[in-house]
């Protein structure tokens, strides 16, 4: 598969303008996306505006940000704050990327050690369904970050008591390093280039792909049994190949298949 390629900015605007394809709309849903910066987190915004499947789509900003976008809502975020955020199902989404003249920077993008009291607090607003989105390419984040991810604290999210808990690891992870050194930060900048010598189920998939498995994950999810899932780096990649994410989420659910 080929390495993430950011999608055109103007593209969650173009999404946001296309029809639902006649699916109804669940009036009382209500999505909130923490971390809409990024390759990743556009193409999860995208995805978020273009379904048609919820009331009202969130995004959590640190700075005025002036959104066109239908449907589209922002709010600013603390993250010293206690108060409840309000929201039906969260995404959050840990990614750094390109910045496409600033956009990137009015949104929140949030620190792994702050999930736990975000999980909180997305619970506590009435949140029953908490997807966990890591980045597709974790070798192009600053250092501190790779180190947070690398020791998420997982089980406080889960202690937080939601229905639906989603971990999705586009990538297999990697143990963690000591790159202060200058051999070591070169040795694996070479290693980096050896891509084609990973298995392709274990390259990282496009973020447009990760986005579609998510959602078509909430999509599927309300008629399978809830409880903790860890989406690994083999089934996203499966998720992405030529037959959709449908059957391959399907099955991974245990859902019924839908018929009609």
């Amino acid at each position: 598969m080929r390495a993430n390629a950011a999608p055109d900015p103007l593209g969650a605007l173009q999404a946001a303008a296309r029809p639902s394809a006649g699916r109804p709309q669940a009036a009382a849903s209500r999505l909130l996306v923490a971390g809409a910066g990024g390759p990743l987190g556009r193409a999860v915004l995208e995805h978020a505006l273009a379904g048609g499947r919820y009331a009202g789509v969130s995004v959590l900003t640190c700075a005025p940000l002036q959104s066109g976008l239908r449907g589209l809502r922002t709010l600013s975020h603390d993250a010293a704050a206690a108060a409840p955020i309000a929201a039906d199902t969260a995404v959050v989404v840990f990614d750094r990327g390109r910045d496409f003249h600033g956009r990137d920077a009015a949104y929140h993008l949030p620190d792994p050690a702050e999930l736990p009291s975000l999980a909180r607090r997305l619970r506590e607003g009435g949140a029953r369904t908490l997807v966990v989105m890591e980045p597709v390419l974790p070798s192009l984040l600053p250092q501190a970050l790779q180190h947070g991810l690398a020791t998420l604290d997982e089980h406080a999210v889960a202690a937080c008591g939601f229905e639906r808990l989603l971990f999705v690891r586009p990538t297999q992870q990697a143990a963690a390093v000591d790159l202060r050194s200058a051999p070591q930060r070169l040795a694996r900048w070479m290693l980096s280039q050896l891509r084609y010598m990973i298995p392709a189920r274990e390259q990282p998939v496009r973020a447009d792909a990760v986005a579609a498995f998510v959602f078509e994950v909430l999509r599927q999810w309300p008629d399978a049994p809830a409880g903790t899932r860890v989406a690994a780096a083999p089934l996203v990649w499966q998720a992405a190949q030529a037959g959709g994410p449908g059957p391959v989420v399907r099955d991974w659910l245990g859902a019924p298949a839908v018929t009609g």
